[in-house]
């Protein structure tokens, strides 16, 4: 399923496991070149003219008693970015006191910083390699400190895991002032509890959200704001996903509730990666070694640069002119013209047959380069949405913000009346705001440098490559599955990621049959299978889009951190039907907590979250594993009830605060909820497909009719007056945030537009 949200991530055409050695840097036609590469080549540390300091000069006999290293690079790189004489002291002497195997393993993980979850090296990922070094200043070691490094892998500088200080003995400990209002002490809670460098509190989230009157949310999103210097909303994108990123929006007033899945327990911190016994890898071994697999090599085609696109511009917004599938589709046409006509020249037995093949495919090599001109003229309009460069330019507006709260302070503040005191007072203004203005400058020129190099990728963009092909067949639990990779869509991000499905006991059919075995009523049956015709049948499993993994009828995802709707059915069943979530995925070493999917490897390790999303992805075994138990019937039925009450029902029944006008003119404020107003099969159809395929159906009603009530100025007590109107501006406002393919698509099954013709 392609979800209508992004996130960064560099162009591998492979993705290795999460051991997989560190490739060599790339080069400056793939990574943005940093703008102090010159001083970190020299390996001199920056020293300024005249006579040096004595925090300088100690600096400096540390620094040259290290031996040459990744560790020495690590830290001369960090000194010439603006750490510290005083921090890198600190560092080299702590450096200086590890032992060799110590070494070894800090000198690994220097090495995997700034990698994405494709384990491609990010341009930015000397910020994570100073915070590891500082890290080791503050006494982290062993367990901790690789903890420590897989919470900020790959992640963003201004992440809030950086905001950890870890050459602090104290940090995360310093008393904070009480709190003056409720407010106050909601988005401080917010704060604690996703500025812990462990892992997301999402009961902690929950907890500061839902124990608010709604009409204290605006006031705690802009007092959190404050605090961390990012909106709450953008905060909730960043630390939850699925089911519980929809419960907090939901809570913010923003989004429906969050489909069913098991009561959200306090988590406990914990690394993404642990060891699991012996008796469970055994068992898991062995399973897994009962799985049969037969691959068959189908050589390399040629296809259309979708893996480099959906890595510079992965977001999919159904409103741009053109969305990304229109736009794709032209240079998809044109390579496959390029095939055949190479097909042509290759089988030319005569001169003249030979020539004019040739022509044709020149023609359709001129064709291939206009059409990867037009796509990368689009990149370049849309590359202000790359989540790498909208980190870099919030970074910006964090330090103008500081910048500008230290302007206002300095001048508020009182310059004492003894003239040394006052000089003093004066200088040490002057030095924080030099400081200050330096953050700014370094936040601008790092901004550029992220826009410079994604242009340049951009520019270097090759519109036609090789990709290999793989065909395999796979027999899990007596089940036989079929299986590709190197598929060629608008939204494909990865070439070794694969899609397929059950050789038999799913198709189009058994989703019919097995929705009138549900017992659930025919418009929903309806909807279901309108939607299923969208997305693929029970055992259907792509994972070369966003989603990482996505399966099933209504193509539930593991998301960007392994925590997304697939997780949440996977909850729902292991909770609901524990010896069916045995049968189909526990015996192989799937499972999944509140933090999102697990992985046990027969080795004994255990691989968490968006680690074990990655291994998933491209494992041929347990791709099968999810597309056989889309083939039994019981899960099947467990598919739809899923589907039914969260999509369905959890869509129709979210609550939405409006404020309207009673009889008198006066303000009326009420709850009602999307089912009160949509009433026709046609809204509730596009409504549940907009939750399915961009999981924000609930929030896009939710906002038209909130916008309806309030210009309408109508009486909330009375929606069964202006209900059938109110509907039509919804559904205006679910047709322009959807693609326009699902829609026809929708209208071809004939459902009503008529009030009330839904029948539940």
């Amino acid at each position: 399923m392609v979800k209508i949200s992004g996130s960064p991530g560099p162009t591998p055409t492979s993705v290795p496991s999460v051991d997989t050695p560190v490739p060599p840097a790339p080069s400056a036609a793939t990574v943005a070149p940093s703008r102090r590469s010159s001083a970190a080549s020299s390996m001199a540390a920056p020293v300024a003219a005249g006579a040096k300091a004595p925090a300088q000069r100690k600096m400096e006999q540390q620094l040259s008693a290290l031996p040459e290293g990744p560790t020495r690079q690590a830290l001369m790189k960090a000194l010439s970015s603006g750490l510290t004489p005083t921090d890198a002291g600190a560092i080299a002497t702590a450096l200086g006191g590890l032992s060799p195997a110590q070494q070894k393993d800090l000198s690994t993980l220097l090495a995997k910083a700034g990698l994405s979850t494709k384990a491609s090296p990010r341009s930015d990922a000397d910020a994570e390699r100073t915070f590891l070094l500082k890290a080791v200043a503050g006494g982290a070691s062993g367990a901790t400190l690789k903890r420590l490094a897989e919470q900020i892998r790959g992640r963003p500088p201004s992440h809030q895991g950086f905001s950890f200080n870890p050459m602090s003995a104290a940090a995360g400990t310093q008393k904070r002032a009480a709190p003056t209002s409720a407010a106050d002490a909601a988005a401080a809670k917010l704060k604690t509890a996703m500025d812990d460098i462990w892992g997301t509190d999402e009961a902690a989230v929950f907890e500061a959200l839902e124990g608010l009157d709604p009409s204290q949310l605006k006031e705690v999103a802009k007092k959190y704001e404050k605090l961390t210097g990012t909106s709450l909303e953008d905060a909730l994108n960043l630390e939850l996903e699925g089911a519980d990123l929809k419960r907090a929006l939901t809570a913010l007033g923003r989004q429906g509730p969050a489909a069913p899945t098991a009561p959200v327990q306090a988590t406990t911190k914990a690394a993404a990666t642990t060891t699991a016994s012996a008796a469970s890898a055994s068992d898991v071994q062995k399973n897994l070694d009962a799985i049969q697999v037969k691959s068959k090599d189908e050589g390399t085609i040629q296809r259309g640069n979708a893996v480099e696109l959906n890595d510079l511009i992965p977001r999919n917004v159904a409103t741009w002119k053109p969305p990304k599938a229109k736009l794709y589709a032209p240079l998809k046409k044109a390579v496959e013209a390029h095939n055949k006509a190479q097909a042509a020249v290759d089988a030319a037995t005569t001169e003249p047959a030979k020539k004019a093949a040739q022509e044709k495919l020149k023609a359709a090599d001129a064709a291939v380069q206009a059409e990867g001109e037009k796509v990368k003229a689009w990149m370049k309009d849309h590359i202000d949405t790359n989540q790498g460069l909208r980190d870099a330019k919030a970074a910006v507006k964090v330090s103008e913000r500081a910048l500008s709260k230290l302007e206002k302070q300095q001048k508020k503040a009182k310059v004492p009346k003894d003239p040394v005191e006052a000089e003093k007072f004066r200088q040490a203004q002057k030095t924080a705001l030099d400081a200050a203005k330096a953050k700014v400058t370094d936040a601008q020129a790092r901004a550029k440098t992220v826009k410079d190099g994604l242009l340049a990728r951009v520019d270097a963009y090759a519109p036609m490559v090789a990709v290999k092909q793989t065909r395999s067949e796979v027999t899990v639990n007596g089940t036989t599955v079929t299986m590709r990779d190197g598929r060629e869509t608008a939204y494909t991000n990865s070439w070794s990621a694969v899609d397929g499905g059950a050789v038999s006991g799913d198709s189009a059919t058994q989703v019919t049959s097995q929705l009138e075995k549900s017992g659930i009523s025919e418009d929903r049956q309806k909807i279901l299978a309108s939607i299923s015709g969208l997305e693929g049948t029970f055992s259907k499993v792509n994972t070369w889009d966003i989603g990482r993994v996505s399966w099933g009828f209504t193509q539930w995802t593991l998301g960007k951190d392994g925590n997304g709707t697939l997780a949440g059915f996977m909850r729902d069943l292991k909770k609901t039907d524990p010896a069916q979530y045995e049968k189909s995925f526990g015996k192989f070493g799937l499972d999944v907590d509140a933090k999102g999917v697990v992985l046990t490897r027969p080795d004994g390790t255990v691989l968490k979250g968006v680690a074990a999303a990655e291994a998933i992805r491209t494992d041929v075994k347990l791709a099968a594993v999810f597309m056989a138990a889309g083939a039994d019937p019981a899960m099947q039925q467990a598919q739809i009830k899923y589907a039914d009450e969260g999509k369905i029902s959890g869509t129709r029944n979210t609550s939405v605060s409006v404020t309207g006008k009673d009889a008198e003119g006066k303000p009326k404020a009420a709850k009602l909820k999307l089912k009160d107003v949509v009433t026709s099969e046609y809204g509730n159809a596009i409504m549940t497909d907009l939750a399915v395929n961009a999981g924000s159906g609930a929030r896009v009603a939710a906002a038209a009719l909130e916008k309806y009530v309030k210009e309408k100025g109508v009486d909330p007590a009375k929606v069964k007056e202006w209900g059938p109107d109110a509907e039509k501006a919804v559904i205006a406002a679910l047709e322009n945030a959807s693609r326009s393919e699902r829609l026809t698509h929708h209208r071809k099954e004939g459902f009503s537009k008529e009030p009330n013709s839904f029948a539940d």
